[in-house]
């Protein structure tokens, strides 16, 4: 994984974390949308391991 990804889904890991406390719950609507930035991040780590692996 590259560094710049793995800092990437480290700062957004921290900013929802902070964001869930701030509202006080994981489904307000801007908690939804960062993890879901989230989520597209490691998606991509995945799939470039799995390219990886199979190539």
């Amino acid at each position: 994984m590259s560094m710049k990804l793995e800092q990437k889904i480290r700062q957004l890991r921290q900013q929802l974390v902070r964001l869930v406390e701030e509202k006080g719950s994981l489904s307000h609507e801007e908690v939804v949308q960062l993890s879901q930035r989230l989520d597209r991040y490691i998606l991509m780590v995945q799939k470039s391991s799995k390219l990886k692996v199979c190539g």
